[in-house]
């Protein structure tokens, strides 16, 4: 136990070095930018900001991991992860997207929570309630759902036990819960309950 305490501290320590050492970057950037745009080198210029834009995303993506749950009841924490989208998100018009996704497992079923912001990304929970408001219960297995006062779009394949609860938080956060191997679309909703989204809208 001492032993988990101890990796645990020492995994926080790592992070938060990471993030001084971006800040920094960030900041270091920012200041080149300037004189780079004093000397009329607007070619410079913008690398260093997109460069500075870069390291703010990697601070962001790990601020966002933080409202991945450790601790579902009922469900198996596998590990997380999180990213800058980069070059990938600016594919979809959303350079400064960031991502953090948790896995997790119950019996033989996996589950996936995918918290993403900015850009079009973090809009798409917008566009598919939408949507699913427009044609309501046309799309088969596809419903409105209201999770902790949060609606959504629900998605559920009976034949291949698969599903996912897309939900729209403040303006620029996604939350995707996806499962594979399920029986029931509630399983989708009893995760995603776990998921503290007043506070995840109130932190960005």
């Amino acid at each position: 136990m001492k032993k988990m305490i101890g990796l645990a501290t020492l995994l926080l320590l790592v992070l938060s070095f990471l993030a001084a050492d971006a800040q920094k970057e960030a900041l270091e950037s920012l200041d080149a930018a300037k004189a780079f745009l004093t000397k009329g080198d607007y070619a410079k210029a913008t690398d260093e900001m997109n460069y500075a834009q870069s390291k703010i995303s990697e601070i962001m993506a790990e601020d966002l991991l933080k409202h991945i749950p450790e601790k579902p009841e009922g469900f198996t924490f596998e590990s997380k992860e999180a990213s800058s989208l980069g070059q990938a998100g600016a594919i979809i018009a959303s350079a400064n997207a960031v991502a953090a996704v948790g896995h997790y497992s119950k019996g033989n079923s996996t589950f996936d929570i995918t918290i993403t912001m900015g850009g079009a990304v973090g809009q798409a929970g917008s566009l598919m309630s939408g949507l699913a408001s427009m044609f309501g219960g046309m799309a088969t297995g596809t419903t409105q759902v209201r999770v902790k006062g949060y609606t959504g779009t629900q998605e559920f394949d009976k034949s291949s036990q698969s599903g996912s609860i897309t939900l729209k938080v403040g303006e620029k956060i996604s939350v995707i819960v996806s499962g594979d191997d399920i029986k029931s679309p509630d399983q989708l909703k009893a995760l995603a309950e776990q998921i503290d989204l007043a506070l995840l809208e109130k932190s960005f």
